[in-house]
């Protein structure tokens, strides 16, 4: 036999008995391999064009269970189902026979004499010239995977040609494309024949595949697929994270204040960062996937991690697309005004901070400094300075004994001037606590029992994070 083995060939052959007991019309559909499988989800186990042989320990006892069986099988692609008679399946119900002639999926017996691996060699025999074609496509897939640079742009589109079929890679986590093929997910969530597979990757990954009409992946070629797919995948990664590091380093380097080089221009530039307008983003939360996500996404980024918060400097054409995708993880967003080059870093970063303090914990949302009310928020930090040197004066200092007196103030203040909870959270006794706002009362000039005075020491105190 020199073509493809089909469930109508096999019923040609006399020495095998098999007889039909439903699905006549599916007859003429390749079957690649003949594999025995008695769990109760084999489709999860075999590929697709390949059949499926049991004695029935995995077919379900009622009706309707038979019905989803017979649905799930087909779905997965298998050629059919052969079941061994007088063995141990149950007794099979017209339903599940009727199921299997609406999905035109072939259904037959395998008589008590004929032992399964008989029906499996003559499937091998059949397909001894279609393993061949396999191996010769499986060596031109690792040779595209040797051949993959680290931006991998061709590699889907490469494939997509060796398997005649279409595909994407995207993020397991956030959906977001790893690598680009001809496949667009957004526009097929599943159907159409479009398969989802598991990518053995470092970082979780999805292979999405529409397969054709002409030709479905066998399950031993797709798990070559998948570990070749794993490989390109952990390089792009690996790749992107390299980048993000670059742009660590120097974020890293401008909030500590160290000596803008001219080297950092320069690579500033050769991570995408354009000439123009740059906005800063400031977010609560130490979740540095959310950078892989600006990158997954190819924003460029200048990113850091920095009390608590995942601050990442963007361009400005790319804030509405970052915002959007980091929203859902961050909750909250915190966006500065624009500025230009990397003197501007540390000043936007903390008006990013400072707009993201304008959300209240458990609110959703974006603040973008330009929009936070005037009264409440400096335009930079020469006017927070001066706000916090009129206001605070000297417990502003930085001697031990001054910033215990402005951590006092305020824990007091976050705490709604509850003497019993910030003495708790202060570990401190009421009589300490009493003695601490009586200084700072004197220090500041302003009574903590004026409204006036105490809006004025909030805001003040507020404004220290921008210094």
């Amino acid at each position: 036999m020199t073509e493809s083995a089909t469930i109508k060939s096999l019923l040609a052959i006399e020495a095998l008995g098999l007889t039909v007991a439903a699905g006549s019309k599916g007859l003429d559909g390749p079957v690649l391999w003949a594999h025995s499988c008695e769990l109760s989800d084999p489709w999860t186990w075999l590929g697709p064009n390949e059949l499926l042989m049991t004695v029935g320990l995995g077919i379900p006892k009622r009706a309707a269970e038979q019905v989803s069986f017979i649905q799930s099988l087909a779905s997965a692609g298998l050629a059919g189902l052969a079941i061994g008679e007088g063995l141990l399946s149950p007794p099979i119900s017209q339903k599940m026979l009727d199921a299997a002639d609406a999905l035109d999926f072939p259904i037959v017996m395998i008589p008590h004499r004929i032992p399964f691996v008989a029906v499996s060699r003559t499937v091998a025999a059949a397909n001894s010239s279609t393993q061949t074609q396999q191996i010769l496509t499986l060596n031109r897939l690792y040779r595209i995977l040797v051949e993959q640079s680290d931006d991998a742009s061709t590699f889907l589109s490469r494939l997509e040609g060796v398997f005649n079929v279409r595909m994407a890679v995207s993020d397991a986590h956030t959906g977001a494309p790893i690598l680009h093929g001809s496949l667009d997910t957004e526009k097929h969530d599943g159907g159409d024949g479009v398969r989802a597979w598991s990518v053995p990757s470092t970082h979780p990954a999805v292979l999405h595949i529409s397969e054709g009409s002409a030709f479905m992946l066998d399950a031993f070629t797709a798990l070559h697929l998948r570990h070749a797919i794993a490989v390109a995948v952990d390089r792009v990664i690996v790749a992107r994270l390299g980048r993000i590091n670059r742009g660590t380093q120097i974020m890293a380097s401008v909030l500590m204040g160290q000596p803008i080089r001219m080297v950092d221009n320069t690579t500033a530039i050769e991570l995408g960062m354009e000439t123009a307008d740059w906005l800063a983003l400031a977010m609560p939360t130490c979740d540095d996937n959310l950078q892989l996500v600006l990158a997954q996404a190819g924003i460029a980024q200048l990113s850091a991690l920095s009390d608590g918060n995942v601050l990442a400097v963007v361009n400005a054409d790319d804030v509405k697309a970052a915002c959007g995708l980091l929203l859902g993880s961050a909750q909250r967003i915190g966006v500065s005004a624009p500025f230009r080059d990397l003197h501007g870093i540390a000043a936007a970063c903390k008006s990013a901070q400072w707009a993201l303090g304008s959300i209240r914990e458990g609110q959703r949302g974006v603040a973008y400094h330009a929009d936070v009310e005037l009264s409440l928020l400096p335009r930079s930090a020469a006017e927070a300075r001066n706000i916090v040197t009129r206001v605070l004066g000297s417990i502003h200092m930085e001697n031990d004994d001054d910033s215990v007196l402005l951590a006092t103030l305020r824990c007091y203040l976050e705490n709604d001037r509850n003497w019993t909870t910030t003495s708790e959270a202060l570990g401190i006794h009421r009589q300490t606590l009493g003695y601490r706002l009586k200084r700072i009362e004197t220090e500041t000039g302003r009574s903590l029992k004026s409204t006036r005075d105490l809006s004025e020491l909030w805001i003040a105190c507020s404004a220290t994070a921008y210094l």
